[in-house]
């Protein structure tokens, strides 16, 4: 329990890890150095624009809305109380004459006459006089007075009736402190209607498309182009907004937990800590070479300048699904299509034009039904991966810009048979050093093995030559069996070549490698005997660690006897000390039962081969010996744990006994045959 507990944190720690990693891996690649040039500098290189960049130009949006305000007149009320309440404020003047009170009572009525102004908003010339009536009439700010100009306006008129200058000064000094203005700026209403303006006003943008030239070398830097390289240097420093990266962890955190997910629910005995190790580093890896192989074939086009939408551009690389083919399911490599062909697609303005064709060819390079049994395997593999992205490529396009031809539809296919070879490449080189790490075997692993020069088959015709002859059988017999089920033929027959390698070890103690009737167990205690016979699984591990043979093989040697009982000596042993007395553990292999089929296989297949070879009696019925045999063993529960299933058994049965048949037949007699027989009576 606390092993599982450990390794759901380990889990939680790498999905949280290769999220972080994926993320870091999709951030923009930022390679250019752009000058800071300031206008009336001569540049000293072509400057383009290495991204597509629509930045609002504040400026200029200022500018526009301004000359939308100044179209909007400010708006001033008529107040007609104004001109009613001179009279009052001028029988304050008592030390006036009458005449001279009349004097100043026209010159200000000629004021307001013509009108007066309480303020005027800077940078206009007309303004906007709103009636009792309601009517609104036009006017020129030069027309009329402002408040503020009252003062010196009435010391020049009252100049021309009154020679008394300090008397002047007094009276405009009284007068300009009471005059109120007939026009009164209507404020609020007016910063209503320029906001209302201003509003309507479209922001200015300084569009720049990826790979325009800015400013070539040699030429003068005009203020609009030192704008725009200032643009792409807080562009280029500012990187891409935070949350398309926040939303890309989060996701990539997501589609690592949907797949540990579906790990357990697809494939549960292939779900432990070294394959979810294995399967996020490949993701991982197919997301570094798309982001890598994407940006080298972006920089490629740029440089031949193709008229290509660099938006659409990448290159396919679906290692992971192929990898996870090999070392693992099928059922788990069609998993690895999910963020492999989502996160990725984060570098395309159209995402779908990835996310479609990357999920759907990876899960073309993993249906295969061969087996990676050559290298050649693998590229045609990959190769059928490239083939269906390609066509779903231009499919895509066609329904996106319809049956016209477009640039994108030669280069697409071209770099996605590209991410092929990559692919292939890839697979190829890492798988030696993949194996070695995470201790995967492979069909191409097992080709290896059956080679008759490996080591320790060698020693095996050498030291036991009557054990080798009984493995080979059993490698066939476990061959044909896997073939007819649907299992790894190559594994079962590595496993068949391997599972007594134990028997090295003491071979004379085995009755195929004894020679001239001379048994050594005739005059050993059974129970000497059965560790004897226990010793060759246990010695067998042992010798395929030390010769660094597959775990799978090994897996084999110490499965393939399961927990059977050692009948012969277990019934000699209760005939020699009394059936109370014989602890039946002694005389049970070690164990554990098979776990998986290909093991299952090669127990039945040595349980067969080994018992019709020990029968003396060649007219035996061959096909009810084998159905004994193999319900003996379905019976003692030894194939309970192996995933083999009552048809995969009856399957198995017919196919020992047709192989055992052809060898095992009757053999005609000729009559040379004959007459030798009768010689050799006579002898």
């Amino acid at each position: 329990m606390k092993a599982e507990k450990r390794d759901n944190w380990y889990t939680y720690g790498l999905i949280l890890l290769c999220a972080v990693l994926a993320t870091f891996i999709m951030l923009p690649f930022n390679f250019i150095n752009i000058p800071e040039l300031r206008p009336g500098d001569i540049s000293p290189v072509d400057i383009r624009s290495p991204v597509s960049v629509r930045v609002e130009d504040i400026g200029a949006t200022e500018r526009a809305r301004e000359k939308a305000r100044q179209k909007v007149e400010p708006i001033y009320r008529y107040d007609p109380s104004a001109e009613r309440e001179l009279d009052e404020s001028l029988k304050k003047f008592k030390e006036l004459t009458p005449e001279q009170r009349n004097i100043l009572k026209d010159i200000l009525f000629s004021y307001y006459k013509r009108g007066i102004i309480s303020e005027v908003p800077e940078g206009y010339q007309n303004i906007t006089i709103i009636l009792p009536s309601g009517k609104k009439v036009k006017k020129n700010i030069e027309e009329l007075l402002q408040l503020t100009e009252i003062e010196s306006q009435l010391k020049n008129d009252l100049s021309h009736f009154f020679r008394n200058k300090e008397q002047i000064e007094k009276i405009a000094s009284r007068l300009a402190q009471v005059i109120r203005p007939n026009y009164v700026f209507q404020r609020e209403k007016t910063e209503t209607l320029w906001k209302e303006a201003e509003s309507k006003v479209k922001p200015v943008y300084i569009t720049l498309e990826k790979g325009e030239i800015i400013v070539k070398k040699g030429e003068k830097v005009s203020p609009e182009v030192a704008k725009k390289i200032e643009i792409l240097r807080k562009e280029k420093s500012r990187g891409k907004e935070s949350n398309k990266y926040i939303s890309l962890f989060l996701l990539s955190i997501i589609l690592f937990f949907l797949m540990v997910k579906l790990y357990g629910i697809t494939s549960p005995s292939a779900f432990n800590l070294k394959n979810v190790i294995f399967s996020f580093s490949i993701v991982t890896l197919d997301i570094l070479l798309i982001r890598g192989f994407t940006f080298i074939a972006k920089l490629l086009l740029e440089t031949l300048n193709l008229p290509v939408n660099e938006h659409l551009i990448y290159v396919p690389v679906v290692t992971s699904t192929v990898f996870a083919s090999m070392f693992i399911t099928k059922k788990v490599a069609t998993i690895h299509s999910f963020p492999v062909s989502i996160i990725p697609s984060f570098i395309l303005s159209k995402p779908e034009l990835f996310i479609i064709p990357v999920a759907i060819g990876s899960i073309f390079s993993c249906i295969d039904s061969r087996k990676y049994r050559d290298r050649n395997a693998i590229y045609k593999s990959a190769l059928s991966a490239g083939i269906v992205i390609s066509i779903l490529q231009v499919l895509l396009l066609i329904y996106k810009d319809g049956l016209k031809l477009t640039p994108e539809m030669v280069v697409l296919p071209t770099l996605a048979i590209f991410g092929s070879l990559i692919t292939g490449i890839v697979v190829n080189g890492l798988s030696p050093l993949l194996i070695y790490l995470f201790k995967f075997s492979t069909d191409m692993v097992y080709m290896e093995l059956i080679n008759l020069n490996h080591p320790l088959l060698r020693k095996f015709i050498l030291k036991a030559p009557g054990t080798y002859n009984h493995s080979v059988m059993v490698a066939t017999l476990a061959e044909a069996a896997a073939e007819a089920i649907g299992a790894n033929a190559l594994l079962a027959k590595a496993g068949g070549l391997f599972h007594d390698i134990g028997k090295l070890k003491n071979p004379q103690a085995f009755v195929e490698n004894q020679s001239e009737g001379i048994n050594i167990h005739d005059k050993l205690p059974p129970e000497k005997s059965a560790a004897i016979l226990r010793a060759h699984v246990e010695y067998g591990e042992e010798l395929g660690r030390k010769y660094k043979l597959p775990e799978r093989i090994i897996d084999i040697i110490k499965q393939h006897h399961g927990t059977k009982l050692m009948k012969y000596f277990y019934h000699k042993a209760k005939e020699m000390y009394g059936e109370e007395k014989v602890d039946e553990k002694k005389f049970r292999y070690p164990g554990p039962k098979p776990q998986f089929k290909e093991a299952g296989i090669v127990m039945l297949a040595d349980t067969v081969e080994a018992a019709i070879r020990s029968m003396k009696d060649k007219n035996i019925n061959l096909d009810g010996a084998i159905h004994k045999l193999i319900m003996e063993t379905v019976e003692d529960g030894q194939l309970n744990q192996s995933g083999l299933s009552l048809k995969d058994i009856s399957l198995i049965e017919k196919v020992f006994k047709k192989v055992l048949s052809g060898i095992h037949h009757n053999r005609i007699e000729y009559p040379d045959d004959a007459d030798t027989k009768e010689d050799s009576k006579r002898n």
